[in-house]
């Protein structure tokens, strides 16, 4: 793939709208649980950000859709931006280092199980509706 403003713009465009999201629904989530026990945000949006990506994937080859401008603005623009497991990772390192090991555990296990369930789902779901 050769690098174009245009492809720059669709990831950045995507990327905006993707990280925006991602820290409204995270933040919102988090005020409504009242709790810094667990960061309960952050799990909430990679688990919805697999759903979308395994869904849009599927849609994706379904229907053939091979244009690099929005196959960039969606998948590592938009989901990228909203899907952070660099965050995960800072999230689970800072609960093992406050010495809530389980905590660390089941956000780790949770995430990472759950996540590739909910790909598997969504890429299912459109096969099975197509």
């Amino acid at each position: 793939m050769q690098f174009s403003l245009l492809n720059l713009f669709a990831v950045g465009a995507g990327g905006f709208l993707g990280a925006t999201s991602r820290y409204l629904l995270s933040i919102s989530i988090d005020e409504h649980l009242k709790t810094d026990q667990f960061p309960f945000g952050i799990f909430t949006v990679n688990i919805i950000g697999c759903l979308l990506i395994g869904l849009l994937a599927g849609i994706f080859e379904v229907k053939g859709w091979m244009n690099v401008e929005l196959r960039l603005f969606v998948f590592v623009g938009l989901l990228g931006g909203f899907t952070t497991f660099s965050t995960f990772a800072n999230d689970t390192f800072l609960l093992g280092k406050e010495g809530e090991f389980m905590a660390a555990m089941l956000n780790m296990g949770g995430q990472v199980m759950l996540g590739l369930l909910f790909v598997w789902v969504g890429y299912s779901l459109v096969k099975l509706f197509n």
